[in-house]
Formats: structure tokens, sequence, C-alpha cells
């Protein structure tokens, strides 16, 4: 077969497709990029409680102090604060928000055997933020950072 005529076959099956699409679809009941309906979705914070009156969310907030900065490996003493509410339907993976006076930082957040661990990544600029809490509540919470290459790590309690 001439290589025209496979390009010409590949272009005639590409309108075909596109034809089929549309005509799968003849009422134009797809929304437009962006507003598809899981956007309506409500957050599970927002979400209405069970059939029988109760919650089905449970929200905790743990107050964190740190006495401890790492920069890399050079350590020194700190008084950084923030709090962390989690907002958890019981199912595994939960939502998560970091507070503190300089920023507020959506997480996912795993809850299990009285220990918390909370998970972040940002891509402008790129990094990575976990904050992992113990039973006892004793607390880490690091931040790795792409440019330049670091990690920020404070030590400290939550309760």
């Amino acid at each position: 077969m001439k290589p025209y005529l496979t390009g010409v076959a590949f272009l005639a099956a590409f309108i075909a497709l596109q034809a089929a699409a549309q005509q799968a679809d003849p009422a134009g009941a797809l929304p437009p990029g962006g507003e598809a309906p899981v956007d309506e979705v409500p957050a599970i914070s927002d979400a209405a409680p069970q059939s029988d009156g109760t919650p089905d969310a449970t929200s905790v907030t743990l107050s964190c102090s740190f006495a401890t900065e790492c920069v890399d490996d050079e350590c020194a003493a700190t008084d950084y604060e923030g709090r962390l509410t989690i907002i958890s339907d019981g199912a595994g993976l939960a939502e998560a928000e970091w507070d503190d006076p300089s920023e507020s930082v959506a997480m996912a957040a795993v809850v299990e055997n009285g220990m918390t661990l909370a998970s972040a990544t940002e891509t402008a600029p790129a990094k990575q933020r976990l904050l992992t809490v113990l039973e006892s509540g004793e607390a880490r919470f690091t931040t790795h950072l792409t440019d330049p290459a670091m990690s920020i790590t404070y030590a400290g309690q939550c309760e």
C-alpha cells in the first residue's frame, strides 16, 4: 500500500470516530470541559448527615507545637506552631487541612491505631509535606523542596 493511502485511511477512520462520538451524545448532554458532574459533588465536610441523623463524617483537630527546626542537617530551637484539622467518614483516606500563621495547606490523611499521617504534594513550586503524629503525640513535620533541593523538619508534639 502506498504511504499516502495509509494516511488517507487513518484520516478517514479518525473522522468516522469523531462522527460516532457526536452521535453518541446527539442532544449535547455532555458538559463542557471543567464542568463535569463530579465538580458538583460536595466535599466530605459539606455532606449531609446519614438518613438516621447521625453525622457522616467526624472532625478532629490537633494543635501542634514544635521545639526543633532542622534545615537539612543544621538544627536550631523554634517556636513553630500549627493546627491540623482532619475530616473523616471512616472509610480510609480523609481530608485534612494544615493551618499555621503563614498559610493553609490541603492534605490527605490516614488515622489508624492512634497514629496520624497527613501529606500534601504541591507543584508550583514543587514540594512534598508529611506530618506524622504518634499515639503519644510525638510529631514530625517535614517539607521537601526542589529548588534548591532541601528538607525542613520540625520535631515536637501534637494534641
